[in-house]
């Protein structure tokens, strides 16, 4: 069965997949070979995931017999370029001068055939793979002219918004819905995109992450590259059961993936348009994934001698030689630290900000807020200073810090920003291994400091409803949401945790 594979140098991981033996000609080689850009095995699988049924799309189009198309479904096609351009740059669409110059170098394209085929030839080529089919020579030409007005339409209405002309296209509903030759329409009633965009409104009219509509249409779009449709109305609990075996049987996930991320956001979805009335029964209310006792044969957090030997590293990460960018070697400097003294997410660290240091009543504190990146409960918390912390110069490194993020260099927008807090953390995991030489497997090398506070905490006599206000766990009970404890209360609970003494 195909699944990642680890580079032996890098530890990056690879998709890799033969190419069946009626293709090799016509694709021209014998493997597909592409980096998954990552080297965490669980990041690994959900990319696997995408790239290898994106790898199939291919092979049924190249199999495909080439077929002329009507020109409502020319024309449909060429909308999915104008839809895609417009969504991308929907909030911020640049400069008017990036436009004028894309009008000229549009027209430019239009000198001859051979032009045209080198500027629109390969987005042609993208939208035959996404639906694996095969067109014939007029159909093409057809297609790319079509896919040439779309993108002259989309770059129009880009030039309106760049001057801060937000109204609505009046033609953008000149392209009609796809639908492939031979099958019927849509039925009047929902398709899953339909669900999909009810869920989405909610979720972002409530103020919560961006970041987790991009995850459920990855999922949304694993279920409709399974089913081959979007009928709601024909998609039944077993077919639901089925996709997740599909998912852990063909595509090599894990159950607890499968069942957390993929089903999850199944779910979610199907949960809010059966509480909209948007559809009489939910497919997926039944279904459910079954996942094995976890084998435990450690303890999640670092151990002692772990500890030191990061901590130690990270005393002396600028004494090392290395390509590491400065901001980087800052990260893996100061945010070990910082978490073995809060048992907060690394994540949560690395968005830190210059003015999230703050001192009440002469006791330093940070502040982790949903206002500098991803918090997961939401919920902002002050978190005091542990005197260790102190001793060892982090309010003077974040004093003399110049004004925004301490461990990376920002953004005007908060996902780019968020991405970047999420790269230097996982930075910092890479360092963990590599440098530090926590190579234990069943470690997670930035988490474990999470784990391992709890533990020292519980071992101090700390009480766990201190424990949760400082890591910002979530309380059991709806009471635990009412009042706040003092700077002075969890100051006087931190200075019980222990000192760590390294060379």
């Amino acid at each position: 069965m195909p699944h990642p594979v680890k580079d032996p140098k890098s530890g990056i991981y690879y998709i890799r997949v033969r190419v069946p033996a009626d293709l090799k000609a016509s694709f021209g080689r014998t493997e597909v070979s592409k980096s998954l850009r990552t080297r965490e095995p669980s990041e690994a699988k959900e990319r696997f995931a995408v790239e290898y049924a994106a790898i199939q799309r291919r092979w049924t189009a190249l199999r495909a017999t080439p077929a002329p198309l009507p020109l409502k479904q020319i024309v449909s096609l060429a909308g999915r370029v104008y839809h895609r351009l417009m969504a991308t740059l929907e909030v911020e669409p640049g400069e008017s001068l990036i436009w004028e110059h894309v009008a000229r170098l549009n027209k430019e394209a239009t000198r001859d055939e051979s032009t045209l085929e080198q500027w629109y030839g390969p987005t042609v080529d993208e939208i035959l793979i996404e639906e694996g089919i095969a067109i014939d020579q007029a159909t093409r030409k057809r297609l790319i002219t079509e896919t040439k007005r779309a993108w002259e339409q989309a770059t129009e209405q880009q030039h309106k918004r760049s001057q801060g002309d937000f109204s609505p296209d009046p033609n953008a509903n000149r392209f009609p819905e796809w639908t492939p030759q031979g099958k019927p329409s849509a039925s009047a009633g929902p398709i899953l995109s339909d669900l999909f965009n009810r869920w989405k409104k909610d979720h972002l009219a409530n103020g919560k992450s961006e970041r987790t509509v991009k995850d459920f249409a990855q999922k949304f779009d694993a279920l409709k590259e399974y089913l081959g449709h979007e009928d709601v109305e024909h998609i039944s609990p077993r077919e639901i059961s089925e996709w997740t075996d599909h998912l852990r049987h063909e595509l090599g996930l894990t159950p607890k993936t499968v069942s957390g991320k993929y089903l999850a956001a199944v779910k979610t979805v199907f949960r809010l348009a059966r509480s909209k009335f948007l559809i009489e029964s939910d497919p997926t209310k039944s279904v459910s994934v079954k996942i094995p006792a976890k084998v435990k044969s450690r303890s999640s957090g670092f151990t002692e001698t772990e500890a030191k030997l990061v901590l130690s590293a990270s005393n002396k990460v600028f004494d090392q030689h290395s390509n590491m960018a400065h901001h980087n070697k800052l990260a893996c400097r100061s945010v070990p630290w910082i978490c073995a003294y809060t048992g907060a997410r690394a994540g949560e660290i690395t968005q830190l900000r210059k003015e999230d240091l703050t001192v009440l009543n002469g006791i330093p504190q940070i502040t982790i807020t949903p206002e500098a990146g991803s918090v997961k409960a939401g919920i902002y918390r002050d978190v005091p200073v542990h005197p260790h912390l102190q001793e060892i110069g982090l309010l003077d490194f974040i004093r003399s810090a110049k004004s925004g993020y301490l461990f990376h260099t920002g953004s005007s927008t908060p996902a780019e920003a968020l991405k970047r807090s999420g790269n230097a953390r996982d930075k910092i995991a890479v360092w963990v291994r590599e440098s530090a030489g926590i190579t234990d497997e069943r470690l997670q090398p930035n988490h474990a400091w999470r784990h391992r506070f709890r533990t020292l905490a519980l071992n101090a006599s700390i009480a766990p409803e201190y424990i949760r206000a400082i890591q910002g766990h979530a309380g059991g009970t709806a009471a635990e949401s009412y009042g706040e404890y003092t700077a002075e209360t969890l100051y006087r609970e931190v200075c019980k945790l222990p000192r760590i003494e390294v060379q």
